[in-house]
């Protein structure tokens, strides 16, 4: 088997619109997360640094087109959140899996792995992630799905606050697998979920009854801690111990912090034997490294153990001349994290037990890289009768007690989550990570990782900050950490909302309320830190279309319905007749006033979009009420009557002809066709309610008699 390299950001996007995007990470990085992820998951054209005004509309309207939303650990994001997707978080339990999920309309695109949604974790770091398509109408990958989505509603009950967008995912995802019976495993792969149960037995329960395991591979940045060292079925090396065989085989990855790529000096070999050695070759023009351990030094060869472990011998005077030219040298005791004691006591179980350092710096056609492991895999060859067969497994879990054999809960274990697959033919975990290097323990020390002492997150405070962007408020709740709360204050950029030298005893409604372009997070400074705190907002599609900027006008809209100007330029427009400017471009199309020609153009316009079978529930939604859709611009004519700009009878025109466009228009048959007919319905009975309280008669003036009896079939 071969593991391909790739970017993640390359794998994400399909050749078609995304309907709805989630992610799950334990580290977030929102900048990463949305100059380059949503630019590739939602194929955004602007650039969010040369072009950061026009990028963040783009990705705002896209946003309200598919529902998108990032579940992540509340200790390991990171402030900057710019963006209003529903950024959810996990406070009671340790939230580490690394998962994607992105819906089209034929098939989901599914990602488990082990990047965490930071640089590093999608092209800095050694990661793995296992990608694969399902067919919404295989009905396999389709259990796959909702099993998947089962996971989804168990980490609904963990997050601190759902938010909106992951009910109007998952019933994005359900649409389109109304049928499908939750089964995590399927022909290919297996699904692993801690939340279900522990991992490690998941896994075990794929291995056939009579399976016989003759090796286990692990490669991890993180192991359990030492204990007694004592091996069981409470360690992670024990897990398989009842189906090992007498001369089962244990091979250990663990992350190789120091490699030194270039001679650091000048060495002795006869001072250097069994210590790790690095020499470089040129092949083909290309620089190339290989690894060994010098056994002993004879009076015309030296014996060696090659990075694989095998024994060779190569001639004195070639490893002479090779440390002569600086191309033959010892490493520095290399540095690596693992538990001695519990790695020695697995001898017990295992008949060998091999370790793997893996390189954190090393070459890739012949230019340096430095990629520190994060990737996790498991390999568990066994027999099963007269075949040999192996279950890899990868994904979030460290190899640890948290990760694989506990069910995540708080005070429990963590959330983790991993796919398993079967190879045919028995695979050992260098055969799939050929960079590993094997090295005695003699040659080098193995130490615990020390982890720092989180501080208090004051974040955890305040439950939820809520907009509401139809009212113009925002809304902050505060959760029971709050009852202790030293002197505080809540600012939004820059500007301080509230203080108090006392804990809050209620909630806190702030008026007049937008979100602007640069942030979409408070700020609550408590004993001098600060702490971002996300805000969500409660309905995406009511989001004014210019933050924290002037409406725009019914003129504009019709212009933008009817597809003369685009939104920029209409923004723009408004912009320009909020400061007193007239607009030659107004006065170029509607001279002192639009007609019905135009109204109608907007409308028909509007029928067209909804015809496209590949708009999602929400763009479908946007096109009829959000600030640029009919909606508003019908709003507008509502609104004209008031201010006398327009009389009943001609917004009951206008309206009547609305009615009708709408009523031509032929949803197409799809997995969401039914959810768009009713905000369709919903809509229309909006309009006509709207029409009836005109109260226009069809015999005053006499000319409407003729178009109310024209339009009564579209008003039925």
């Amino acid at each position: 088997m071969i593991i391909n390299s790739w970017r993640v950001l390359d794998q994400l996007a399909a050749e078609e619109p995304c309907l709805g995007a989630l992610f799950t990470s334990f580290s977030f990085d929102p900048a990463f997360f949305e100059d380059h992820v949503l630019r590739a998951v939602l194929r955004l054209t602007s650039d969010p640094t040369e072009q950061a005004e026009r990028y963040h509309s783009e990705a705002r309207r896209a946003l309200q087109e598919a529902p998108v939303v990032a579940i992540v650990d509340a200790a390991e994001r990171r402030p900057g959140r710019r963006l209003p997707y529903d950024l959810l978080e996990v406070s009671s339990t340790v939230f580490h899996p690394k998962s994607v999920l992105l819906l089209y309309r034929g098939f989901a695109r599914l990602l488990i792995g082990s990047g965490n949604l930071t640089f590093p974790g999608y092209g800095g770091n050694t990661e793995l992630f296992l990608k694969t398509d399902l067919s919404y109408a295989d009905s396999a990958q389709a259990s796959l799905l909702a099993a998947f989505n089962s996971h989804l509603r168990r980490i609904r009950t963990l997050v601190r606050q759902p938010g909106t967008q992951l009910d109007l995912f998952q019933r994005e995802l359900e649409r389109r697998i109304p049928n499908a019976i939750a089964d995590s495993v399927s022909p290919q792969i297996a699904f692993l979920d801690s939340t279900a149960g522990p991992i490690a037995q998941q896994l075990a329960a794929l291995l056939p009854p009579n399976a016989v395991v003759e090796s286990v591979g692990m490669l991890a940045p993180f192991y359990e801690r030492d204990d007694d060292g004592e091996i069981d079925a409470r360690s992670v090396f024990g897990v398989f111990a009842q189906q090992l065989t007498k001369n089962a085989r244990l091979d250990i990855g663990v992350a190789w912090e120091n490699p030194q790529i270039h001679d650091a000096g000048d060495d002795d070999i006869d001072r250097g034997l069994g210590r790790l050695w690095t020499w470089a070759a040129e092949n083909d023009g290309v620089r190339t490294l290989r690894h060994l351990i010098p056994t002993s030094v004879g009076p015309s060869t030296v014996a060696y153990t090659d990075d694989t472990g095998q024994g060779r011998r190569c001639p004195l005077d070639d490893v002479r001349k090779s440390i002569e030219r600086r191309r033959l040298w010892m490493q520095p005791m290399p540095i690596a994290f693992a538990p001695r004691d519990t790695i020695a006591s697995a001898s017990k179980l295992f008949s060998d037990v091999r370790l793997w350092l893996h390189p954190a710096t090393r070459l890739e056609e012949g230019r340096p890289i430095h990629r520190p492991l994060h990737a996790k895999l498991m390999v568990i060859s066994y027999r099963s009768g007269r075949a040999r067969e192996s279950l890899v497994m990868l994904g979030s879990p460290n190899m640890s007690r948290r990760a694989l054999l506990m069910q995540a809960g708080p005070g429990a274990g963590n959330v983790e989550a991993a796919m398993a697959f079967r190879l045919d033919s028995s695979v050992s975990l260098r055969d799939l990570v050929p960079e590993l290097v094997h090295v005695p323990v003699s040659a080098f020390g193995l130490k615990e990782r020390e982890f720092p002492v989180l501080e208090r997150n004051f974040g955890l405070a305040i439950d939820q900050a809520i907009h509401d962007p139809v009212a113009g408020t925002l809304v902050v709740t505060w959760s029971e950490d709050a009852a202790d709360l030293p002197a505080w204050e809540i600012s939004y950029c820059g500007s301080r909302l509230t203080n108090s030298t006392s804990p809050p005893d209620a909630p806190f409604i702030f008026q007049e309320f937008a979100l602007r372009p640069s942030t979409a997070e408070l700020v609550l400074r408590v004993d001098g830190r600060e702490f971002a705190v996300p805000i969500l907002v409660t309905d995406l599609i009511a989001l004014p279309a210019s933050p924290a900027g002037p409406t725009v006008g019914l003129q504009e809209l019709l212009m933008l319905l009817g597809r003369r100007i685009g939104t920029e330029r209409a923004l723009q427009i408004t912009e320009c007749r909020s400061g007193q400017n007239a607009s030659d471009e107004l006065l170029t199309i509607f001279g002192d006033g639009f007609g019905p020609t135009d109204v109608f153009r907007a409308w028909w316009s509007v029928a067209e979009d909804l015809k496209v079978a590949s708009l999602t529930v929400q763009g479908f939604r946007l096109r009829l009420d959000g600030a640029l859709g009919a909606g508003a611009a019908w709003a507008g004519m509502l609104a004209a009557v008031g201010q006398q700009a327009l009389t009943p009878e001609e917004v009951w025109f206008y309206g009547a002809e609305l009615l009708r466009s709408l009523n031509d228009v032929a949803i197409p048959v799809t997995d969401d066709g039914k959810a768009k007919g009713v905000i369709m319905k919903a809509f229309r009975r909006r309009v006509q309610e709207d029409l009836d309280a005109l109260g226009i008669e069809a015999g005053s003036p006499s000319w409407m008699k003729k178009i109310h009896d024209f339009y009564s079939e579209a008003q039925a």
